[in-house]
């Protein structure tokens, strides 16, 4: 009688767990965490009021399409930083928000990426979410904030990654 080999037990017991994965994903998991299926909106009446449905805790909160960012203070170094017409581009802004942040000067940067991020970069919306989740350059520490910039840079077809401590 003839005997397996270690990888063929191996590869057995891959797709026996692999099998076991799919099963329950489609039995159990799919509905809490793929996508809803697609409903057509009941008419109601005026009288009627529609009662939102149940979040569930598990998934992720609604985002704005983009969240508030209050103007920059203004200060010497973007002004010294200004092109010769007296702008910078959204991509400038990011860049000059960078370099500050590694010199470590977190205010001034803050005004330069916050001018990126209205102007639609996604790398700034990394850097000042990076920020906003570690409470850098006079911005409060806050989670919820740092995920919707994350969230913002993605919809931007960025993809942030954690600078080292």
């Amino acid at each position: 009688m003839a005997s397996l080999t270690p990888l063929s037990k191996g590869l057995i017991g891959l797709a026996v767990v692999g099998a076991m994965a799919s099963a329950v994903w489609h039995l159990a998991l799919k509905e809490r965490f793929g996508s809803a299926p697609q409903t057509t909106p009941e008419a109601t009446t005026p009288a009627t009021v529609a009662t939102p449905p149940a979040q569930d805790p598990y998934s992720p909160p609604a985002v704005a399409a983009e969240p508030p960012v209050p103007a920059p203070p203004p200060n010497e170094a973007s002004s010294a930083a200004a092109t010769a017409d007296g702008a910078l581009s959204p991509a400038e802004h990011a860049e000059r928000g960078r370099q500050l942040m590694e010199r470590g000067e977190f205010a001034q940067a803050r005004g330069h990426l916050e001018q990126a991020v209205q102007g639609g970069n996604g790398g700034a919306a990394c850097h000042l979410g990076e920020m906003t989740l570690k409470g850098q350059g006079g911005i409060p520490a806050n989670q919820d904030a740092a995920a919707r910039l994350f969230q913002l840079a993605q919809s931007r077809n960025t993809i942030c990654f954690a600078a080292g401590q």
